[in-house]
């Protein structure tokens, strides 16, 4: 990469205000520009210079911009689903992978937990059932959800709330499968 200074960052600040796609950039552009703000920062603070703290502390503002303005891009094309442009850094495409990871797991959660017209109800929760085996015969019961359970008989396998479940197992009636 060509040495950076600071109408190249302007430059590239610029790309990434006024578009909404990611600008292009070199694989170490966030090296180099470490290396250039330190310079600029040592620069600065070792003559005491006005204009030069005053230039420093603008170039901090514009690599801090870059930064955060690609990081919301990188994080739409995360929930959008886009596939890894080119002109990424690789910490830029580890975040991408990893932002996309994790929207693709919440997604997966969502669509698990919520089911559009399960039980005649728009996104109503799917519950999740426990199979247990029955050690002892039990008459009907009203659960927590208000259902009616049973009866079943000692020996009988069935699939019940985790609540429900869970008693049974507590109460020594019934065993994990």
């Amino acid at each position: 990469m060509k040495p950076l200074n600071y109408s190249i960052l302007r430059e590239i600040q610029k790309k990434e205000t006024d578009s909404t796609r990611l600008s292009s950039l070199e694989e170490d552009f966030y090296d180099a520009a470490s290396d250039f703000l330190r310079q600029k920062r040592e620069e600065a603070f070792s003559n005491g210079s006005m204009p030069a703290i005053r230039e420093y502390e603008n170039i901090k503002k514009i690599i801090s911009t870059i930064k955060e303005r690609r990081e919301e891009k990188i994080v739409l094309m995360a929930i959008r689903g886009e596939g890894t442009p080119g002109g990424l850094t690789p910490d830029e495409v580890e975040l991408l992978k990893e932002l996309s990871d994790s929207v693709k797991r919440f997604r997966g959660k969502m669509s698990e937990l919520f089911s559009s017209e399960e039980n005649g109800k728009a996104f109503a929760p799917r519950k999740k059932s426990r199979r247990v085996k029955l050690l002892k015969d039990v008459e009907p019961y009203k659960g927590l959800d208000n259902g009616v359970y049973g009866p079943f008989k000692s020996g009988e396998e069935v699939e019940l709330p985790p609540e429900e479940a869970e008693w049974l197992l507590k109460a020594k009636m019934a065993e994990t499968i």
